[in-house]
């Protein structure tokens, strides 16, 4: 008998077979609490989804509920930053549509949420909403956690697969000209050694902030004139600073960089010797390149204040730490560096997300070998 009376009227066990592995015999098993009537109609339900292969297990399980077991698996297997992010991004998922079944999540309600997120005030940049990039974030963890859904048997498919793909528009690359990087590196001579450094570094290897912070003496090769990028400092709030591996396998790399890179850095050296000695046992002992005066590993936000301490007094044209990568490698374009060598020096993981990145300065230098193929097919003469 599939269903059979445990309390009368109250309590039902539904035994369903659904096949064989091997010799053994697969039932699925549910207690039913209810009246005999409903115990047969959920059988009949049961038997019904078992055989379109559209059964869930646990259909109350609210998002809150599947977002909080979602995150507890990931959180041994992602980064801090990441699961940071994670964990805010999902926090305005639960907020929003948290109290919502699993089961009953739709097309519409997560499209109502995404458009929810585009106008919430008091959210987002400026407090007028979330940017399409954040929005898309948070469209990727969804999908992320609805998959994880599908393979733990709470969910049959993905309906965030059906909606609209949310659209990041291309930004245009922010950087200095070579013009603004002259004006840049005239003003760093009046700037104390380790602020030249840090910037002069950046703007030559193109290396991300916390791979410069966490660079150590024993990365820098001053005979072969390199610098070894294989780890980074990182900060995130609740954690404090650490150190990490780089964003990628690719993110390991070496990088041979200017002799006026290289020149500085040893100058730099010698007065951090000096400041070693200056302070004996008060020296806090860090290996890296760019400590604090006391020896301290520099903060991982430190570069971008100085570089922002030296754009306000010398009224430069306002752009972030990161820009100084991109300024390095927009250099490199216009120099005609092979984009293979590039996309490697960058730390990139392929040459495609190199031209993705900077398709515009690629551009430039396309309109250019027109102009160098009318030399050779132009046979004008005066």
């Amino acid at each position: 008998m599939a269903v059979t009376e445990l309390i009368k009227n109250k309590k039902y066990k539904i035994d369903i077979p659904i096949g064989y592995n091997g010799n053994k015999r697969i039932r699925h098993i549910e207690t039913f609490y209810g009246g005999k009537k409903e115990a047969v109609l959920r059988e009949n339900e049961l038997k019904i989804q078992l055989k379109n292969n559209t059964y869930v297990k646990n259909n109350k399980m609210t998002m809150s509920d599947l977002i909080g077991e979602w995150l507890k698996s990931k959180k041994t297997t992602i980064g801090i930053k990441t699961y940071k992010e994670y964990e805010r991004n999902a926090n305005n998922v639960k907020e929003s549509i948290g109290h919502i079944k699993v089961k009953d999540v739709n097309v519409k309600i997560l499209e109502d949420f995404y458009n929810e997120l585009k106008t919430c005030k008091g959210k987002g940049k400026n407090n007028e909403g979330y940017s399409e990039k954040t929005i898309k974030h948070h469209y990727t963890l969804i999908t992320e956690i609805l998959n994880s859904a599908i393979k733990w048997g709470y969910l049959h498919d993905n309906p965030n697969k059906k909606v609209t793909p949310i659209k990041v528009h291309k930004k245009e690359i922010e950087c200095y000209t070579p013009e603004e990087v002259a004006k840049l590196v005239e003003v760093l001579q009046n700037e104390p050694i380790k602020y030249q450094a840090v910037i002069m570094l950046a703007l030559d290897s193109g290396c991300r902030r916390g791979e410069l912070t966490g660079l150590k003496w024993q990365d820098v090769d001053f005979e072969k004139g390199s610098i070894t990028i294989n780890k980074a400092t990182q900060y995130v709030a609740g954690y404090g600073t650490f150190e990490k591996s780089t964003k990628s396998d690719t993110s390991n790399r070496v990088i041979y960089i200017a002799p006026t890179t290289l020149q500085l850095l040893k100058k730099y050296k010698v007065e951090q010797d000096k400041q070693k000695l200056l302070l004996g046992n008060k020296w806090q002992g860090s290996e890296r390149v760019f400590t604090t005066d006391n020896g301290e590993d520099m903060f991982p936000d430190r570069p971008y204040k100085i570089l922002k301490q030296i754009i306000k007094k010398y009224n430069l044209k306002n752009i972030t730490f990161h820009a100084l990568r991109h300024t390095s490698v927009s250099l490199q374009i216009s120099s005609g560096v092979q984009v293979q060598i590039i996309s490697k020096r960058a730390g990139h993981s392929n040459v495609s997300i190199t031209h993705n990145i900077y398709s515009h300065f690629f551009d430039e230098g396309f309109k250019d070998v027109a102009n160098k193929m009318d030399s050779f097919l132009n046979t004008k003469s005066g």
